[in-house]
């Protein structure tokens, strides 16, 4: 059985700026170790966040493969229908959040991988487990000495 997952935006660009150690582990098992499951709100915000400045300095001259890694992602990814997403408040300090829910309801993933503290106090909601990057990898057994 395939673990579904959707990855929060925070995630994906940490792997994109890191792509050597957990956070690139993470975005090159999408496909192999687990299914992506993204809708295009997601996608959009990856391309915006990159697009910011301070990341854009980051990324340097490395802005381009960051971009074809992003555009490796979107094509493993299952992308959900925006219009299939149910919609609720579930994350109090960040309505903006509530996307990774919908985002995992509608597309049948068990996990939502993230960074963001807000989404991590959520724990769990309808069966779907809020996990960190390396609790994700740990389960995956791809975590430190996995």
């Amino acid at each position: 059985m395939t673990v579904r997952a959707v990855v929060d935006t925070n995630v994906i660009v940490s792997g994109l700026l890191s792509p050597r150690g957990p956070p690139g582990d993470l975005l090159l098992g999408a496909g192999s170790l687990y299914e992506l499951i993204w809708t295009a709100a997601l996608i959009v915000e990856c391309r915006q966040v990159l697009g910011r400045p301070r990341i854009a300095r980051r990324l340097g001259r490395q802005a381009s493969v960051a971009e074809a890694a992003l555009s490796r992602l979107v094509k493993l990814a299952s992308v959900v229908e925006s219009d299939r997403l149910p919609t609720g408040r579930i994350v109090p300090e960040d309505p903006d959040d509530d996307v990774l829910f919908g985002t995992a309801l509608a597309g049948g993933a068990r996990f939502i991988v993230t960074g963001d503290a807000a989404v991590l106090r959520v724990g769990q909601f309808a069966g779907i487990q809020v996990v960190t990057m390396a609790e994700f990898l740990a389960l995956l057994g791809s975590g430190p000495g996995g």
